[in-house]
């Protein structure tokens, strides 16, 4: 960092922001860019601006369908769904031009895209400027939408740009932007393919249908059996002595209890609890004195602390000598096969963990997390990234047990800076559901280098 910069703080963020308005996150009173629902490629009408979500489960997809409907897009009426290895749906309105029986474009390009399962495109076309992004094979969620105004789109494009390693990346040549191609939507979208619009109600009236049907079928056949039965020859009747009978043994049917899902923020790692031993074990690793050792740059994650130390002369001993006079808990080392070097692990404690309800789409936190690192002219990593975790829901009366797959969105972080780490409490407090994963003291320059992330709430 400069020299005139030294005195700056992280206390000062709030008034550089307010000097980089064109920056600012998203709020819900800045109006949406004009858009549009439609597009036409070789004669066939494709929807487009759909939003996107993860589908858990495939056989019965309309319960999220409705979910989201209700707490998200209010009086959509259509719906699409995109199979695959992570299957999607996406969700349009009639009233915004969507018709049932459209396919969906951002489905048909995944598709055609899945050799790079992460891909960012701008495709120019005669109603304005389509943007797309599918990371790890998913279509992000509001990242399908025409633009109707080309600086619009080149807006997005280039922030989703920030974002590193995109297999492909696809922008007019006009733009002239470094490491991206220029691709013809006419050439790849030659026939009519993706996953259709099907309104909400008819598919859901459907499904009613067939269980109707099925429960129909099922009457006339048992019908059949009793009709049959009725007028069948009564057949001869043996007596035998009756015995007595056993009383009836009525087990009650158990009520299993609802499943229970625990969400990766419900078990945060308490980010200044884990600053502050981290900090506490630097400080005293980088204060010890070990005569013909050197030590390296030091490491903490919520496991532990651990160092290099390389031999320039003298011997193991002096070493492990050196840790017990200091008086260090929890101290194991790994010695290298030459024996001239050994990485040094400390306990740090056990971390509190906290549970924090995520506030932030993925979209607010790279355009806020940009804004304050252009702010102080720092560097900043930034990569959308998911995990999985499989919920097993036990079976009824005994049934097989069925499992269902949940999805949760997070934007990676990476920086260094030579600030106290206590500068940054005050930023990583703004964001609700972040965690820090690894903390790094560069032992010759003293710059800290920071790695976490931050949840995005799933619908």
């Amino acid at each position: 960092m400069a020299d005139e910069e030294e005195e700056l703080s992280v206390d000062d963020l709030d008034e550089l922001e307010q000097q980089s308005d064109s920056k600012s996150a998203p709020t819900d009173e800045d109006g949406d860019p004009p858009w549009g629902a439609t597009m036409t490629v070789n004669d066939t009408t494709y929807a487009v601006s759909l939003f996107w979500q993860p589908l858990q489960d495939t056989n019965d997809p309309f319960p999220e369908v409705q979910e989201t409907v209700d707490n998200v897009m209010d009086g959509a009426d259509l719906f699409c769904i995109r199979q695959g290895t992570s299957p999607q749906y996406g969700i349009g309105n009639s009233v915004e031009g969507h018709k049932a029986g459209m396919p969906s474009a951002a489905a048909a390009i995944a598709d055609i895209f899945s050799d790079k399962p992460s891909s960012v495109a701008v495709f120019e076309v005669d109603e304005g400027w389509w943007f797309i992004a599918v990371r790890n094979d998913l279509i992000l969620s509001e990242e399908d939408f025409l633009y109707l105004n080309e600086e619009d789109a080149k807006r997005a494009f280039y922030a989703m740009m920030a974002v590193p390693d995109w297999g492909r990346k696809i922008a007019p040549a006009s733009w002239e932007i470094e490491g991206t191609e220029e691709v013809d939507l006419f050439d790849i979208l030659k026939e009519p393919r993706g996953s259709k619009l099907m309104r909400i109600d008819k598919a859901r009236q459907q499904k009613t249908k067939i269980i109707i049907g099925v429960a129909a079928l099922l009457i006339l056949v048992i019908g059949y059996k009793l009709f049959s039965t009725m007028f069948a020859p009564a057949p001869k009747r043996a007596f035998r002595p009756i015995a007595p009978l056993k009383p009836l043994e009525i087990e009650e049917e158990k009520e299993l209890p609802p499943p229970v899902e625990v969400k990766p923020w419900e078990k945060l790692v308490s980010v200044e609890d884990f600053v502050n031993r981290c900090y506490a074990g630097v400080m005293q690793i980088k204060s010890m004195i070990v005569p013909g050792w050197k030590v390296g740059n030091i490491q903490c994650t919520p496991s532990g602390l651990s160092t290099d130390w390389t031999m320039e002369w003298g011997h193991l001993g002096i070493l492990k000598r050196a840790f017990e006079e200091y008086g260090m808990p929890g101290f194991d080392f790994m010695l290298s096969d030459t024996g001239t070097s050994a990485v040094a692990s400390l306990s740090m404690g056990e971390i509190a963990v906290h549970s924090e309800t995520p506030k932030y789409s993925i979209y607010e936190l790279r355009e806020e997390w940009t804004n304050i690192f252009q702010a102080i002219k720092q560097n900043v990593t930034l990569s959308e990234e998911s995990e999985q975790a499989t919920q097993v829901i036990p079976g009824q009366n005994g049934g097989e047990p069925r499992t269902i797959t949940k999805v949760y969105n997070k934007l990676a972080f990476g920086f260094s800076s030579d600030l106290p780490v206590s500068e940054w409490l005050g930023v990583f407090n703004q964001f609700p559901a972040l965690e820090l994963k690894q903390l790094e003291y560069n032992i010759t320059d003293g710059t800290w280098s920071y790695e976490g992330q931050i949840y995005e709430p799933s619908i």
